[in-house]
Order: structure tokens, then sequence, then C-alpha cells
């Protein structure tokens, strides 16, 4: 897009300043971005991705299992078995260094393609620039990118122009570094010594320049979690007080993520975050062991009182369902007891009214459908006979009292059998018998 303001469009003239990317940085990613693989086959035969030279192992499989060393080039090889003849890799690094007063960082694609037999190919180029303003806000240069949730849709002959924020960007800045590193005097002062200790390179400069707690992290030498607080800032900051603790009494935290479960495990059995003694453990996983025990514990007689309440609530609701049962027996059997023995027959089939709502629930269960589930039984206006042969279920049939017609009549899972014609006719030539029961009462 066209850069809007007079700062966009001066970073758009010194983006093309901008020396190449130098054989040497690429160099240095192909050997440490790339995973290094070695093909084998079940005869014990290996193949070096990168030099595509094959080779009979003379030691056993076991014993190359964590890897080997290609004859050929001297490369360090992961073993991989698999039946696989092409690899493809890509990844992403970034060149860190600057331009007339601004920090900019250069993310670059590569791409690696190996075949069995043949040395690998390799592809490269600048995908994306983070030019990082003095207030920390990022303003990004980058190719035209296809749509879709993948990384690597660029476009890779369109231009490098200002885009819009999107969180691809983020995505791919969190890479690895080429080691010389080139930075603004303001991140030297602030502590930085080349090194981001596996924080992203963008998040950790601009945390770094707009947030004096990082500065802080880093010149105590909390460089483990210092990571954790540049990417998680919002989640950090509930630990920053026993943060302090811990500079205030020179403790290094080497396990960040253990360390950060510990604090919040002290929060929740509701120890002082703020006390040495609970933040500054000798043995940090020992003290976090102990409280997950604990809690686990806890878990556990919490479930227990779950369960236990459930068969409560489970007894309670048995009973409330076997009252309204007896209640709408006694409902049923006021509203139908005229035509409970009704039975029609013609010598093949029977069909009789449902007698309780007992046998509205089997007739539902047994037939897959909602005679039961939607309270049939309670309809005044209808009545529900059950067409069997024999023992055996056909279909159910709901007759209305106020048109004296058949309202449907559903085999299992609601669908026709080969006697609805039969049942149909069976019932229609009796309904006058419904209504003599009608007129009778």
């Amino acid at each position: 897009m066209k850069p809007k303001n007079a700062q966009q469009r001066k970073i758009v003239v010194l983006s093309k300043r901008l020396k190449p990317i130098t054989e040497k940085q690429v160099t240095w990613a192909y050997k440490h971005c790339f995973e290094h693989i070695a093909y084998r086959t079940a005869k014990n035969t290996l193949t070096c991705g990168d030099c595509g030279h094959t080779w009979k192992s003379e030691t056993t499989l076991a014993d190359t299992v964590c890897g080997c060393t290609c004859p050929h080039c001297g490369a360090e090889l992961k073993v991989n078995d698999t039946r696989k003849r092409t690899f493809n890799q890509c990844y992403y690094f970034c060149v860190v260094t600057t331009c007339k007063g601004f920090q900019v960082v250069r993310i670059v694609m590569i791409k690696s393609t190996s075949k069995k037999g043949s040395a690998a190919t390799y592809f490269y180029q600048e995908v994306a620039q983070r030019w990082i303003m003095p207030d920390g806000k990022v303003i990004t240069m980058a190719l035209l990118r296809g749509i879709g949730c993948y990384a690597d849709l660029w476009y890779f002959g369109s231009d490098m122009e200002i885009r819009p924020h999107h969180d691809i960007y983020n995505i791919i800045s969190n890479c690895d570094n080429y080691p010389r590193v080139r930075v603004l005097p303001v991140f030297k002062r602030n502590g930085f010594k080349g090194n981001f200790y596996e924080a992203s390179p963008t998040k950790f400069l601009c945390s770094l320049l707009t947030d004096s707690k990082t500065e802080t992290l880093l010149k105590a030498g909390q460089y483990a979690i210092l990571p954790h607080f540049v990417h998680y800032p919002q989640t950090m900051e509930q630990k920053w007080n026993s943060l302090k603790i811990c500079i205030r009494n020179g403790y290094i935290i080497k396990d960040a993520t253990m360390w950060c479960d510990y604090i919040d495990l002290l929060k929740h059995f509701h120890k002082d975050t703020q006390n040495a003694k609970y933040v500054c453990p000798a043995d940090l996983k020992a003290e976090h062991d102990t409280l997950v025990a604990i809690r686990n514990r806890q878990q556990e007689r919490q479930d227990r009182e779950w369960e236990r309440q459930r068969e409560i609530d489970r007894q309670e609701a048995e009973r409330r369902k076997l009252e309204r049962m007896q209640e709408n027996e006694r409902l049923y059997a006021d509203m139908k007891s005229k035509y409970l023995d009704l039975v029609f027959s013609d010598g093949v089939l029977r069909i009789q009214v449902l007698q309780s709502v007992q046998e509205f629930y089997e007739e539902g269960k047994a037939m897959r459908h909602c005679c039961f589930t939607n309270d049939y039984y309670l309809k005044p206006d209808s009545l529900v006979f059950s067409a069997r042969l024999g023992e055996e279920r056909i279909e159910t049939i709901e007759v209305s009292l106020k048109t004296m017609q058949i309202v449907q009549s559903r085999g299992v899972c609601n669908q026709d059998t080969q006697y609805h014609g039969q049942i149909i006719n069976l019932v229609r030539q009796n309904i006058r018998r419904i209504q003599q029961r009608m007129t009778a009462a």
C-alpha cells in the first residue's frame, strides 16, 4: 500500500538502500536452521540429504539411531527411516541491523529440497522488514501475500511495500537470528549485549525500548524468565512483585516455566508471594513437586465430593421422576380409562391402546421415537395405539379424538413398515368403536 505519512515515506526510501542479504548470512542459515537428514533404507543403506552421497553403514541400526556423519561432506546427519525420496523444508531467519537511526529486523525465507541420490537445492529471499520506531511501534515492509492460512504464500515477484499489520508478521519474526547483530545505542544503554535469549528479536527490542521491566530483568541477569516476560507481558505483570523479591535477594531463576507454575500454586494456597521464603526456594523442583502433590490430593477430594453430590442428585432426580411417573399414571388413567380395553385384530395384526405411562416409555424406547419423550400420554385429544405382530412391536398409531382421523403411524425410527397400509385400514375400520366409547361416557 502507499505510504501515508512522512515517516512511512522515509522508510520506503531507506528500505531500497539496504544492502542485499549476503552469501555468508545465507550459508549460516543453511547450516543452522535446517534439519540435516540421512535417509536410511531397510538394508541399512544411508543417503546424505545434503550432498546426495550413498554409503553402506557398517554400524548396526541401534548405533545410528542418534545420528551419523556423512563420509563425503562431513555433515552431521539425523537418521530418518523412510520410503520418501524427496524432502522439502522451509524456515525463516532474521538479520538484525540499523539504518539511519532506525532499528531494522530483516526476515528471510529459506527453502531446501533434497532428493535421494542428488545434492540438496536451496532458495532464499527476503520477505519482510520490521522497522522499529523510537516509541516502540513497528512499521512492516513486506512482499505481497496470497489469501490463506499458510505462512509461506508469498508472491516473490511483488515489490517490498508498506503493509498493514497482520499476525503472520509476528509469527515469522519469531525465528533464529544471524549472530552478527547491529543495534542502536539506546538498546546498548538498556543492557542489550547481542543475545535475545530465545525471544522474538522484534518483540524483544520493542519491549526493551518501551518497558522498563524488561531492562530491569536483563540487567539483573534473569535471562530464563526474560523471554516469558517479552512474549506474555500481561501474565508476567501479575508476577512482577514476586520477581522483584527474587532480584532483591539475588535469586536467579533457572527454570522459568516451573517457577511460574510454582508461583501460581502459591497463590492457590494463599501463600505470601512477596516473601523470599516462598518465592526464592533453595530447591525449586522439590517445593514445586510438594505443592503439586498437595494440589492433586485436593483435587481428588473435590472429585470424590463431586461424585458423591452427583450420586445424591441422581437419586433425587430418580425420586422426582418416579413421583412424576406416578402422577402421570394417575392422569393418564383418568383421561383414557374408557378406551384402555380397546383391541383391534384382523387375525394377523393386533392393535391395542397403550395401557400406561410405563408402556409409553417401553414403546418409545423399543421404536426409537418420541411418544414418551414428548408426553403423548398427557394429550387429552389423542389416543395412542401399538400395532403388534405377536409380541413384536410394528408401528405406533396416534388417533385424534377430535377429528377421529389417524394423525400418524410410525415404525422404528419413524419409518413406515410393510404393514403400514394394513394397519391404517384396520384402524379406520374400527374408528366407530372409538366413537362409541366416547359417546357412551
